[in-house]
């Protein structure tokens, strides 16, 4: 075989290889960096808000959380509330990508706050990442793991 032959060979192998690792580096970052939030799967948070009204008494809050078939089940926040994979989470998901300890949610003075408690993959609250606490209103989504929870 010609060497001008052997060396196209190398450089395809080369460029076959590169190609490689760069699909599999783009289809890790989406592991890293979470899940794409899906906007038609959840109602756009501000028109769920509602203004508060004057003389209304202080409603309970709850959470709802969505499992991969897009069912949701009501869990209402009475204390603080830890949601993870663990059997030491008050509230357990079926999630790979949740830590066992992944977030709190908890009410202070009529508002939720989410904690993330130094999760693996971390916190995500309309989009955005978060590690500390963080005040949300009704309608928020937040992602934890691969789980959706809207705050009601």
């Amino acid at each position: 075989m010609p060497i001008i032959a052997v060396n196209v060979i190398k450089v395809l192998v080369v460029v076959a290889l590169y190609l490689f690792l760069f699909y599999v580096a783009r289809s890790m970052r989406g592991y890293v960096s979470g899940p794409p939030l899906d906007a038609g799967a959840v109602p756009n948070p501000q028109s769920v808000r509602q203004p508060p009204a004057a003389a209304s008494p202080p409603r309970s809050r709850s959470i709802l959380i969505f499992d991969d078939d897009g069912q949701s089940t009501d869990h209402a926040i009475t204390r603080p509330m830890v949601v993870g994979r663990g059997d030491s989470a008050d509230i357990r998901i079926d999630d790979e990508f949740a830590s066992e300890r992944h977030a709190s949610f908890a009410v202070e003075g009529g508002t939720v706050v989410v904690e993330d408690l130094g999760s693996t993959n971390g916190t995500t609250i309309d989009g955005r990442r978060v590690t500390g606490r963080t005040e949300v209103t009704s309608g928020t989504v937040v992602i934890v793991g691969r789980t959706r929870v809207v705050v009601t």
